[in-house]
Order: structure tokens, then C-alpha cells, then sequence
């Protein structure tokens, strides 16, 4: 949600919390061609249309399945900074991740990202060197017992790490 917002998509005009916004000359202050979403695989009829209307690039599992994660990201990158010259916000959502990999988070989906495709996501983007901003959303330790809890957050941190150049070698 806080994407339609920055977006300025119409739907978000109404809400009192975000007025703000809607009162700044310079809306949106987020573009679509900007932002990219992968690993999609559980899309309400809603999100599916707001995707489709604004033209927003996103790639859900299939794609993932198809082309390989390399070749994802590589179209995403080509889709939001083909000229490799714009500065990077990454936002990972740890529920795109299978929960095998991340069982504490808020929306759990079967069928998600592995975690060497989570964490070449990260890799690929550090490797840009065009990194600017991170976030990591939807750890929920609250939610499962606390193996469940660590195990997410240990796949947090090392996705982070590895989004901030981490290697092997």
C-alpha cells in the first residue's frame, strides 16, 4: 500500500493518513516505471489490475521457473535502470521467500523464492554498485515459535549482507 501512495494512484486519495501527499505539487513522487516486483505468486484481482493499468513490471514464480532468477533480474534491471546509471532502493519482502526459508512473516505462501534465489537477488543488485537504499520488510519473529523466529531472521541478515556486497570468495 505505501507504494500506491508514493505512486499517487487514485484509490489512495481518500485516505486521511496520507493527505499530505495528495497536497504536494510534485505527486507522484514514485513513477511506475521505476519499481519492479519479483516472485509474485499470490496476486488479488485488485493488485493484478492496479499492475496491469500502470504498465507497474512484475514477475511472478512462473517467470521465475521459466527464464531462471539470473535472467529475472536482469530484465528487471533492464525494465527500471537499463542505462545502469540510477541510483537503487531495494525493498525485500521476506514472504516472497518460500516459507521453508522465512516461516515468520506475515503472509506465508508456499511456492516462493529459494533462498540462493533470495539471496542472488541481493548479490546481482550489489554487484551494480548502484545501491543506495535497503529494506528489509515482514519479519514477524512474533509469530512463530522461536526456531521459526530465528531461522528468518538469520536469512534476513544474510540477505542484507549480501545485498551490501557479502561474497564467498
Amino acid at each position: 500500500m505505501p507504494a500506491a501512495f508514493l505512486l499517487g494512484l487514485p484509490s489512495t486519495e481518500t485516505v486521511p493518513e496520507f493527505a499530505w501527499l495528495t497536497q504536494s505539487k510534485t505527486i507522484p513522487k514514485l513513477h511506475t516505471n521505476s519499481i519492479v516486483f519479483i516472485g509474485l505468486r499470490d496476486v488479488d484481482p485488485g493488485e493484478k489490475k492496479i499492475l496491469k493499468e500502470n504498465g507497474i513490471t512484475a514477475f511472478g514464480m512462473h517467470e521465475v521457473d521459466k527464464y531462471g532468477i539470473g535472467e529475472v533480474v536482469e530484465r528487471a534491471l533492464d525494465a527500471v535502470n537499463p542505462h545502469r546509471d540510477r541510483p537503487i532502493h531495494l525493498t525485500f519482502d521476506v514472504d516472497a521467500l518460500d516459507p521453508s526459508v522465512a516461516p515468520s512473516t506475515g503472509t506465508p505462501v508456499r511456492g516462493g523464492l529459494t533462498f540462493r534465489e533470495g539471496h542472488y537477488i541481493c548479490e546481482a543488485i550489489a554487484e551494480t554498485g548502484l545501491l543506495a537504499a535497503l529494506d528489509l520488510v515482514e519479519v514477524n519473529p512474533s509469530l512463530n515459535d522461536e526456531f521459526d523466529a530465528q531461522q528468518t531472521v538469520s536469512v534476513g541478515c544474510s540477505l542484507v549482507r549480501s545485498a551490501l556486497g557479502e561474497t564467498l570468495l
